[in-house]
């Protein structure tokens, strides 16, 4: 079992975004230190839900105050970007970090950012599928050409060349139960944070995943299966409940970005529409319960039991900085959490074989998925 810490650069009440980003540097220098293995850094534009608008770039900043951790984006969003300048700058990253890069990406989801840019909303399923084949391409390929409907290239080799051969690892963020089939039939790895999902429909999701892997020929104890999860550790009520209401008021926030019915794609809009009135219902008390992996050392272990056991995860992200909860209470919740929990799996054998195809349902709460970061 693997550990990562999420990092969404939020910027609360009070705080500058010069602190943000700097004080996000020096807990993932202790992340490091602590013996965590992955750091991931979300991408966002134009609002304080998210200040950083290029993990790549900060990920050469980590690269040098780092020494061992994995350095990973949660999730780059494709359809922003100009592909072969992608591809530079992630070669530049690998290099730097001596091959310690993962490229999350995935397709977006804020209509602002998509305004902010001049990209149409409507365009980003065919941008980000050319944008991922590009990507592939010119890490793996000192030569190559692509045709399609928005970018066409003829004998083109970018640089610097990656550090890893091939290119670093490539996750795709994944939602939908036909997401999970599509991507384990073609041996693509992924990356989810199903916050509020309920863990049967994650336990379908994560067969169908390694079933259609089986049919096609894929060894899935080979791949990272990471899974993210917002993370308080720690003793005492008054603790527990600050860290819930700090869960909570994040997810509230999501539901002022997502797209609202005359934004959203017509095929996607009721699935917003759920998500949209699933936050606004959502209470205190489920965020506790059902919002994240909130309590003691030992709750918190029997929770990454369950999902290893139920989905066969071998790689828990931990959102242990969560937004709005206070910093110091956040850095004493991830040093209790690098020193009680993850001691107890190094000590256990870590190569657990894939979880079965249980049925077993422990959360009752129904919202809708979340967007990963």
């Amino acid at each position: 079992m693997k550990f990562g810490i999420m990092n969404l650069f939020p910027v609360a009440d009070g705080a500058s975004d010069h602190q943000v980003l700097r004080e996000t540097l020096d807990e993932i220098q202790l992340a490091d230190e602590l013996g965590f293995d992955s750091i991931w850094l979300a991408e966002h534009h134009f609002s304080k839900y998210g200040i950083l608008g290029s993990p790549l770039n900060f990920g050469m900043a980590v690269a040098e105050r780092t020494t061992r951790i994995t350095i990973g984006t949660a999730v780059l969003v494709l359809p922003l970007h100009h592909p072969l300048r992608l591809a530079e700058d992630i070669a530049a990253l690998d290099v730097l970090s001596g091959g310690r890069a993962t490229i999350g990406v995935g397709r977006g989801y804020q209509p602002a950012e998509f305004a902010g840019f001049g990209v149409p909303l409507a365009e980003s399923k065919v941008r980000y599928q050319e944008t991922l084949d590009i990507l592939r391409l010119a890490l793996s390929q000192e030569n190559f050409s692509y045709h399609g409907q928005i970018f066409q290239y003829d004998n083109v080799t970018t640089y610097p060349r990656p550090f890893t051969p091939g290119g670093p690892p490539i996750l795709q963020g994944t939602v939908s139960p036909d997401s999970f089939r599509e991507r384990g039939a073609r041996g693509e790895s992924i990356i989810t944070s199903p916050n509020f999902t309920p863990l049967g429909i994650m336990q379908k999701n994560f067969s169908l995943y390694r079933q259609s892997m089986r049919d096609n020929g894929f060894d899935i104890t080979t791949y990272d299966l990471p899974f993210m999860q917002q993370v308080w550790c720690g003793d005492g009520d008054e603790g527990l409940r600050t860290a819930a209401q700090a869960a909570l008021n994040y997810y509230k926030s999501v539901g002022k970005v997502i797209p609202g019915s005359e934004e959203a794609m017509e095929q996607e809009r009721a699935y917003y529409a759920a998500v949209a009135k699933n936050i606004e219902l959502l209470t205190l008390e489920q965020t506790l319960t059902h919002g994240g992996n909130f309590g003691s050392a030992q709750r918190v272990i029997e929770t990454i039991e369950m999902l290893r056991e139920q989905l066969g995860i071998n790689h828990y992200i931990g959102w242990l900085r969560i937004p709005s909860l206070d910093r110091r209470a956040a850095l004493k919740s991830m040093e209790e959490f690098a020193t009680k929990v993850i001691p107890h799996f190094r000590a256990q054998d870590s190569a657990a074989g894939p979880a079965g195809d249980g049925t077993g349902d422990r959360v009752t709460v129904p919202p809708a998925e979340a967007v990963v970061g």
